[in-house]
């Protein structure tokens, strides 16, 4: 996809990474500052390079440039500056939702990182997971975000895994196909189901996991 270069200067030579384990997700917690203003910020305010995230996502879409495949500034924790590549969304939301276009265009980007670099979807995480923050905020999808992921990645999934409000206790049937699914990478171990969809769910994970095993579907 078309990644938009708004030709940021940085203080320095930015680093490549040696690789990458991980993509990880942030907001900027400003409701309105976009790419040139987070890069004046993280510049003066906090002395960096330049902006920390290697990619960002306009409220509008799209995808716009910031240090790419480069050691950054994003997460400190684990060491996961010099492993990961952080993807930044517009919006503080904590109060703000982030807007569909966001979200698919957000999938588009991350599903081609992830083909790019060998990872799986479980390997996209929120900044939370790594450091004392709420970051990307309550308000920002992951399952949502996911869910969109795995539809750029794999069309025979779609309208299967899906992002749910309520978790409810399943029954074996169900929990062995989740982790059937989990251990392909194409679902989350922790997938949320509802009480009236779990019947349905049954027979569409266990037909995409013998799908996978007789060859018909293949999963990277």
């Amino acid at each position: 996809m078309k990644i938009e270069n708004v030709g940021l200067k940085f203080s320095k030579a930015l680093i490549p990474l040696k690789c990458v384990t991980k993509i990880i997700i942030h907001h900027p917690a400003h409701p309105t500052w976009g790419m040139k203003e987070i890069h004046d910020y993280h510049k003066k305010s906090n002395g960096w390079n330049g902006i920390g995230y290697s990619y960002f996502i306009p409220k509008n879409g799209g995808v716009q440039l910031g240090r790419g495949r480069n050691v950054g500034a994003h997460c400190k924790g684990m060491g996961m500056n010099n492993q990961s590549l952080g993807v930044c969304f517009q919006g503080a939301f904590d109060k703000q939702i982030p807007t569909e276009e966001q979200y698919r265009d957000g999938a588009k980007l991350i599903a081609q990182l992830l083909r790019q670099e060998g990872l799986q979807i479980n390997d996209v995480a929120p900044h939370r997971d790594f450091d004392a923050t709420a970051c990307p905020g309550k308000n920002f999808d992951m399952n949502k975000l996911k869910q969109y992921i795995l539809e750029e990645m794999n069309p025979n999934v779609k309208g299967v895994v899906q992002a749910v409000s309520e978790q409810v206790k399943v029954s074996t049937a169900t929990q062995n196909a989740i982790d059937n699914l989990a251990g392909y990478g194409i679902i989350q171990k922790d997938y949320k189901v509802t009480k009236d969809h779990e019947i349905t769910l049954i027979s569409m994970l266990n037909g995409l996991v013998n799908a996978i095993k007789n060859g018909k579907l293949k999963v990277k």
